[in-house]
């Protein structure tokens, strides 16, 4: 009976020390480092293409050239830049001309007067959306003192009885809008400042 006593006492004795020892504590994980991820590129902001006139390059056409005149029999040859305006082109002498530009009754007029003869000037009007014949009719109007009359080109010519001058009107469609080129000058200088005008004016172009 003593011995049954012991070995249940030994029995209980072990079951109880191992209740009493702690599990074995396992070292933390270690943490491994967390790679940045780069930040996505934003593409570039698309800036806004710059409202500009184009190059003479652009136009095919020369950024600078010769204006041949034939004045009183003699060839004359005058260096002459391309003026970008707003939707057209015209070859301009380097010298002897100032250009103004101006809106009169809501039409945009760029004028070239010379340095000259106050008396000579060349004139660019857009005119906006009118047919050819509201555009004669709207110039004839407007520039009444010169009792201005159909020309063989379809163009308008006349004169101004009181201050002896002359005016030509050239037309240039495009699309629905409508160009004018007016040019004048005295009656005595027709064979010099009315034949440069004219080579002047047949250099404008409407861009296309």
């Amino acid at each position: 009976m003593k011995k049954r006593y012991l070995v249940w006492t030994l029995l209980l004795a072990l079951v109880l020390s191992g209740c009493g020892q702690k599990p074995e504590t396992q070292p933390p994980a270690k943490e491994e480092p967390v790679a940045e991820q780069p930040a996505a590129e934003t593409p570039a902001e698309t800036l806004p293409a710059e409202d500009r006139n184009p190059t003479a390059a652009e136009l095919g056409r020369e950024e600078k050239k010769d204006l041949m005149f034939m004045v009183e029999g003699m060839e004359e040859a005058v260096p002459a830049t391309l003026y970008i305006g707003q939707g057209y082109s015209i070859y301009i002498p380097d010298e002897g001309w100032k250009l103004e530009k101006d809106m009169d009754d809501g039409i945009p007029e760029d004028t070239w007067e010379s340095a000259v003869n106050h008396d000579v000037e060349l004139r660019v009007l857009h005119l906006g959306e009118k047919t050819l014949e509201e555009t004669k009719a709207w110039v004839t109007a407007a520039e009444d003192d010169y009792g201005l009359v159909e020309d063989k080109q379809g163009g308008l010519g006349g004169t101004d009885p009181e201050d002896q001058e002359m005016m030509e009107v050239r037309f240039y469609p495009a699309g629905n809008q409508m160009y004018a080129v007016l040019y004048e000058y005295p009656v005595e200088a027709a064979e010099g400042f009315g034949t440069r005008l004219g080579v002047i004016a047949d250099t404008f172009e409407i861009m296309k």
